[in-house]
Parts: C-alpha cells; sequence; structure tokens
C-alpha cells in the first residue's frame, strides 16, 4: 500500500496512522527531521483506509451559506499582551471548558519540543497561546478526539489547515461536536532546526531556557521579536531579520516540501474559523492602530457564526470585506511560499556545522540586517520607536 509517491504530497497530519487499525503505520523522522508514515508490510492488509482519509488525495470543501469576515481583539489587555496578535483563542477556548468542553492545542513539552496537547484546564490554555513556527508533534491526538467525541464530549481544535483537513478526514462526518480554529500558515519549519536552535542558545547563554515566545510584542506588535528568558536571568530578543530560527523560517528555507506546493492554499477552508495576522488596521478601519495587535476572522461555517454571536461580548471586533483584508495581510491564505533556490542543500549539510555557521553560509542573516536590528533596539530604548510608529499610524 502506498499512501504517497512524493514528499510534496504529504503533510504530516497523521491521519492515515490515526486511522489503520492494524497498528501497520508509524510516523518516523527523516533526514530532515520532519514525520512521514511508515508502513509495516507484514501487518498492512491493503483496506485502503488510510489513503481513504489524506487530506491532500481528498481535498474536499465544506459548503456553507456565507462566510463572515470581522477585524478582532480581545478585550482582556493581558491576554493581548501575551497573545501573537488579537488574542482570539483564549476567550473561545475558556468558553469551551465552561461548557464542560475540551479544547485541543500547541504547547511545549519539558524538552520544549513542539506538541499538540488535549486539556479541559483553564490553566493550561496560557500554555497554548502565541505562534510556534515548527510543525507539532500530534502522536495519537486524532484518536483521543475522536473517543471524546463518542462520549458526546465537545472539542475545539486549533492547528494548521492540513492539520484541520486531516482531523476532518479521520472523523469521517462524525464531528458534529467538533469546532475548528486553523491558523493561517506560512509554512512549518523542521523540529530538528527547531531542537539545534534551543541547543545552541542554552550554550551561548550558558542556562536552560524558561519562557521562550516566537513573536514577542517587546517592541511592540509591527516588530515582532522571538524573546527568550533563561533561569540564570539572561534576556534575549531579535527580530526575524537576526534571529536565526526566525531568519530560516521567513527566508523560505527550512518549511516542510509540502508547504511550498500546498494543497490547501483557498479561500474556503473545512474549520469553522480561519485567523491570520491583522497588519493593515488603519488602512481597513480608518482608525489609528495602537501596535498592540488585531487579529483578522474569517467566520467559514454556520455553526461558527452561531458560536461567534454568542463570544461577542469577549471581543472589540468590527465586520470587514473578506477581500481587502486578504489583499492587504493574507497572501499566505491563496498563495504557497516559494523555496529558497539551496533549501535542498541546507538539509544536506545541515549536520555538518552550527546553525550559527550554516545561517552565515547561506546569507540568511547579513551584516546589513544586523546594523538595522542594533539601530531599532537603540531607538526602542530611547522610546523614539514607538514615537515614530505611532506618528506612523
Amino acid at each position: 500500500m502506498e499512501i504517497f509517491s512524493t514528499k510534496e504530497d504529504c503533510c504530516g497530519c497523521t491521519a492515515c496512522a490515526s486511522i489503520c487499525t492494524k497498528n501497520a503505520i508509524k510516523m518516523a523522522k527523516d533526514e530532515e527531521g520532519f514525520l512521514y508514515p511508515h508502513i509495516d508490510t507484514e501487518k498492512c492488509v491493503n483496506c485502503g483506509l488510510c489513503a481513504s482519509v489524506c487530506p491532500v488525495k481528498k481535498n474536499r470543501v465544506e459548503k456553507f451559506t456565507e462566510q463572515k469576515a470581522f477585524i478582532v481583539r480581545s478585550c482582556n489587555e493581558e491576554n493581548v499582551s501575551a497573545s501573537t496578535s488579537g488574542g482570539f483563542f483564549l476567550p473561545i477556548a475558556e468558553w469551551f471548558i465552561d461548557q464542560g468542553g475540551y479544547v485541543v492545542g500547541v504547547c511545549y513539552d519539558a524538552k520544549l519540543n513542539v506538541v499538540h496537547k488535549i486539556t479541559n484546564k483553564k490553566e493550561e490554555l496560557l500554555d497554548f497561546r502565541g505562534s510556534k513556527y515548527v510543525q507539532s508533534n500530534q502522536t495519537d491526538t486524532f484518536s483521543e478526539i475522536r473517543k471524546l467525541l463518542k462520549s458526546n464530549k465537545k472539542v475545539l481544535y486549533t492547528g494548521t489547515p492540513c492539520q484541520v483537513a486531516g482531523l476532518k478526514q479521520y472523523l469521517r462526518g462524525n464531528d458534529q461536536n467538533l469546532w475548528c480554529i486553523d491558523v493561517v500558515c506560512h509554512g512549518v519549519p523542521s523540529p530538528k532546526l527547531w531542537e539545534k536552535y534551543i541547543s545552541e542558545m542554552r550554550t551561548k547563554y550558558g542556562s536552560n531556557i524558561k519562557d521562550i515566545k516566537f513573536r514577542s510584542k517587546v517592541m511592540g506588535y509591527h516588530t515582532g521579536n522571538m524573546e527568550i528568558h533563561f533561569e540564570n536571568g539572561k534576556h534575549y530578543y531579535n527580530t526575524a531579520r537576526t534571529d536565526m530560527m526566525l531568519a530560516c523560517f521567513f527566508g523560505e528555507i527550512s518549511s516542510r516540501p509540502s508547504c511550498y506546493h500546498c494543497r490547501f492554499k483557498k479561500l474556503q477552508h473545512v474549520s469553522d474559523f480561519t485567523i491570520y495576522d491583522c497588519w493593515s488596521y488603519s488602512k481597513i478601519t480608518g482608525k489609528k492602530d495602537d501596535d498592540k495587535g488585531w487579529t483578522h476572522l474569517i467566520v467559514q461555517s454556520e455553526k461558527g457564526l452561531e458560536t461567534f454571536e454568542q463570544l461577542k461580548k469577549y471581543y472589540e471586533f468590527v465586520e470587514a470585506d473578506i477581500k481587502k483584508g486578504v489583499d492587504l495581510d493574507g497572501s499566505m491564505i491563496e498563495k504557497s511560499a516559494k523555496p529558497h533556490p539551496k533549501r535542498a542543500e541546507f538539509y544536506r549539510d545541515f549536520d555538518t556545522e552550527t546553525l550559527s555557521e550554516h545561517v552565515k553560509k547561506y546569507g540568511l542573516i547579513t551584516k546589513k540586517d544586523y546594523a538595522i536590528d542594533a539601530v531599532k533596539k537603540i531607538l526602542f530604548k530611547l522610546h523614539i520607536l514607538q514615537f515614530a510608529k505611532n506618528l506612523k499610524g
């Protein structure tokens, strides 16, 4: 039995491994650190279940009456500050738990691996906040969700569009008590790259990591930083220009092969909610942007719209035009990123040198980048950067 012919045809969602009744499929890392299904031919009975739930092979679109678009922000200022953009996730997640439901989100485990986790505890929701630009490990997440749904529990699942599509295919229509939020995706870098980054940062700062954010607002929403607090009290923050992990990500050299040929780049998703960054709040609304962050929200289903109507009191929001939002801020909804011309080479000799040497070798961070970031930090410390943003806003 063959599930995919090339790596561009596998998004790593785990639907195939989760559906196999013979336990014949295991997700295993390739040389780049990405998980792919491997079939034990002695256990496989060629039933075809795995291929039938592959979201790449069965890329469906659900019918609904009308999409609705909003620009939203949580009314909770602390939540907005701690979130990547407008903090849409936390209020809806807390509401689900109040209804006796479960929430499935992405967090770090004890070793800072990026993983999906299921919870019905509000205090654990805080770990799900914030972008994590690494492909998450889902292990048995899909099968655990199915168990919850069979026991009539409500479940809110968050993930990338391909992960949501994989879950919906896996459930094969038995998803009446499932709500899904998908996050518009630029691509997913390798966990192997993330592990190397974490290891080198620990070594450089001589300490374990206490807290890490891919998109901290330490310098404001529009100047997102990788921010790390170390157990020894040291503090690191750099923008995508000069942070090694972010430079690899936005340099289009580190994502999964399927991300550059993404089958889920379209406006209509099978989720109930689609969210993405709102960079152009002032252009869209005509109001001043306070640089705290807003979120574009597309409601993709009638069930989603009914839910949002019940939750509006927890958000600041304005109704928006879908096309204008996509044109200004949502290019990644409909277009795949283009891979760096040396992407294959980047991973081929990945283990031969340090990440800092590797980043320098492939020109992902230049002297000009370091100079620009240094100036920004000086302006930030002198409170001039925010003043300039206010003038622009």
